[in-house]
């Protein structure tokens, strides 16, 4: 419940008033936070009744693949939100590093992915959500041939279910 209700704070003060935190380069932390740790323990937590260390390397993972999310949205709409003055993380970089930013919340993910099927491996099928490495690979390769960042509109939907369905199958994966 007070998770709940911390989510749904958290979430109003990310774009309402004249501090939100979503417009002046914190949006990626709550995203981290919010869509990783909190929700992935916080569903573990609410179905098993405990909280075990099985879950941090997952909740990272969704967590910086989350965060990626928003970095690429922010690096397509970086013009208009210079314009409206929302000082996003993509502005605080600039052009260059908001890529390497990208760059690295990706290969983060799937480093911390990899670390969790190693530690908890059992069998061949722990690993099944690897195939999900091969669109945000392909995605990498994209973002860094792209010199108009309106054009990652369309990178936006294969990152997102990208993160979806590798969290599904490292979740399935695991109970296999």
């Amino acid at each position: 419940m007070v998770l709940g209700l911390a989510s749904i704070a958290a979430a109003i003060k990310y774009t309402v008033g004249n501090n939100a935190y979503g417009y002046s380069g914190f949006g990626d932390v709550f995203v981290f936070v919010f869509f990783g740790l909190v929700s992935v323990i916080g569903c573990y937590v609410l179905f098993s009744k405990q909280l075990d260390h099985v879950v941090i390397l997952p909740a990272i993972t969704v967590g910086l693949l989350s965060t990626a999310v928003l970095n690429l949205n922010n690096m397509r709409d970086i013009e208009s939100d210079k314009k409206s003055k929302k000082m996003t993380m993509a502005i605080k970089l600039g052009e260059k590093n908001m890529k390497l930013y990208h760059y690295a919340l990706i290969v983060l993910a799937m480093i911390t992915s990899l670390l969790f099927g190693l530690f908890y491996y059992t069998s061949a099928y722990n690993l099944i959500y690897m195939i999900m490495y091969v669109p945000l690979i392909v995605h990498l390769i994209k973002v860094k041939r792209n010199n108009d960042l309106k054009l990652l509109d369309p990178e936006l939907k294969k990152v997102a279910l990208s993160t979806f369905f590798l969290a599904i199958l490292m979740g399935v994966g695991h109970l296999l």
